[in-house]
């Protein structure tokens, strides 16, 4: 049985990122859809008060912890995990599988700002990544939902690779993942280097505030938890 680990209430498979990296090579070519992403503090605070996130979290088929401040507040002191998050050396090894088996797929994003943004970076870095299509969530309602699932089916793609900043996309795959022609489908959420703040004061600041909030929201729930 797998080893887990808990961080606020939400329960996780613990595995590196050659583990997940070995389980999305084995689904390309599965009928049945397997899910990954990466976990931050970002998302395991919104998932506190969000049943459904906090549902795809623990949904996820394998999951890469990309930031070593979620490991250590799972008290865990593994090294290799601690090196693999701190380095985030996961993203250039999936892009670099993608882009040597020129593996078709399609992006897809909160807002289409990001998702070019995001396919622009494929194209230079990756140029052998096949990009079969691309559309956002921007647009509210079923009818568009049901659109974006009709593109994804109409190329048949070998992986889904979702961008998000409000985690969206993370909902959706949640609530239409058996309705989904992929064998893979990859939340990368906001970690991506060119979805950060411009400017490195801003973006120092924002890192610092929510090293802050994590650890003050993990400090409250440890009480709670103690009083129980």
């Amino acid at each position: 049985m797998s080893e887990t680990i808990e961080i606020m209430g939400i329960s996780l498979e613990k595995c590196y990122a050659a583990d997940v990296m070995e389980s999305i090579d084995e689904h390309w070519n599965s009928n049945v859809l397997a899910t990954y992403g990466t976990i931050t503090m970002k998302l395991l605070m919104e998932a506190q008060n969000d049943e459904e996130l906090k549902a795809y979290v623990e949904g996820l088929d394998k999951a890469v912890v990309d930031e070593p401040e979620v490991i250590r507040a799972a008290g865990i002191t593994d090294e290799q995990m601690l090196e693999d998050a701190t380095g985030h050396g996961f993203f250039g090894t999936l892009f670099w599988l993608l882009n040597q088996y020129k593996n078709r797929i399609f992006i897809l994003g909160d807002k289409m700002e990001d998702v070019e943004k995001f396919c622009n970076y494929l194209q230079e870095k990756y140029p052998q990544i096949v990009i079969a299509g691309k559309d956002s969530l921007e647009e509210a309602g079923a009818d568009h939902e049901d659109r974006v699932i009709n593109e994804i089916n109409g190329v048949s793609p070998h992986a889904v690779l979702s961008c998000s900043r409000t985690y969206e996309t993370e909902r959706f795959v949640k609530r239409k993942r058996k309705m989904l022609n992929t064998g893979v489908w990859f939340s990368l959420g906001s970690c991506l280097e060119i979805f950060n703040e411009t400017g490195v004061k801003a973006g120092w600041l924002n890192r610092l505030m929510e090293k802050s909030n994590f650890k003050k929201m993990i400090s409250e729930y440890k009480d709670k938890t103690e009083k129980m």
